[in-house]
């Protein structure tokens, strides 16, 4: 095959691709234009509790835009759930190969570094003996999934509803606050008047660190909504990241396995020597 022919076929592919994206039809976004009314807490809380995503899988597509100080950053990416037992996001910057995979379980964080070959692998139990925070795996699936969450437990029950306080931001929102004891971490959430989560709050005074989770464009999923936008803020004293991700492709309740898998020939490595990849970008 010449050249020209193959940049011919090659510029058709493109062309075609491009038709097939125009085609797809745009999904609504759900505006909320209910204010809030005056409820019992119990009622709030139930209420929130009603409206929240419900799957048993989740699988999306990602892309995910990133900036760190005045450098910045831009990724493909899939994130995938299987509820309450794994959580798996590969990195695919060119041409959907994966770089680098993060994978959480209830007991086991692992990241895999395709570039070097290596991978960390370490318990929960260990991280928050060196890295004392009360993020968890229960934690990271909710904020991933627009989902309230209390911390150091599987699930939110309604008498949960006691461990927090709650105040009216103005018309249109609620605002709901607690603190886990443990992590000494003040969590929050903003709840407008579809009684939907549009922004959670975690906050460590001490380290003066703050992770600020956004939820935008709602948008209609079989009869479910779900947050097609969020932007995320990481703040410590020495550095601020900003992340937003937008969701497409998003599909639930469909066959998923997720394994904890290392490539044979892959050296491990602590988590200070992979953070120090991250931190070149700074």
């Amino acid at each position: 095959m010449n050249t020209k022919r193959f940049i011919q076929i090659l510029l058709l592919c493109l062309l075609t691709g491009m038709a097939f994206q125009a085609c797809k039809p745009r999904q609504r976004i759900i505006y909320s234009t209910s204010p809030v009314a005056d409820k019992a807490n119990n009622q709030l809380f139930n209420d929130i509790i009603s409206r929240e995503f419900q799957y048993n899988t989740f699988a999306a597509k990602l892309n995910l835009n990133l900036t760190n100080g005045t450098k910045s950053m831009s990724s493909k990416a899939n994130i995938r759930i299987v509820k309450d037992k794994a959580l798996q996001i590969s990195i695919q910057p060119l041409f959907g190969v994966e770089m680098f995979r993060f994978y959480m379980n209830p007991d086991t964080v692992m990241v895999l570094d395709r570039m070097n070959k290596r991978y960390v692998m370490e318990s929960i139990a260990s991280l928050k003996e060196l890295y004392p925070v009360g993020f968890d795996f229960y934690t990271l699936q909710s904020v991933f999934t627009n989902n309230l969450f209390v911390p150091g437990k599987k699930q939110v029950e309604t008498s949960d509803y006691r461990k927090f306080k709650y105040t009216q931001t103005n018309d249109q929102f609620y605002y709901i606050a607690s603190k886990d004891a443990k992590s000494d971490i003040n969590y929050s959430f903003t709840v407008n008047g579809d009684d939907r989560i549009t922004l959670t709050q975690l906050l460590q005074p001490e380290r003066k660190q703050t992770l600020e989770w956004g939820y935008q464009n709602f948008v209609e999923l079989n009869d479910l909504v779900f947050p097609s936008k969020m932007h995320v803020t990481l703040s410590t004293s020495t550095r601020r990241v900003n992340a937003e991700i937008l969701f497409s492709d998003i599909v639930t309740n469909e066959m998923l396995k997720l394994t904890l898998d290392v490539p044979s020939g892959y050296t491990r490595t602590t988590v200070d020597e992979m953070l120090k990849i991250f931190a070149q970008t700074k």
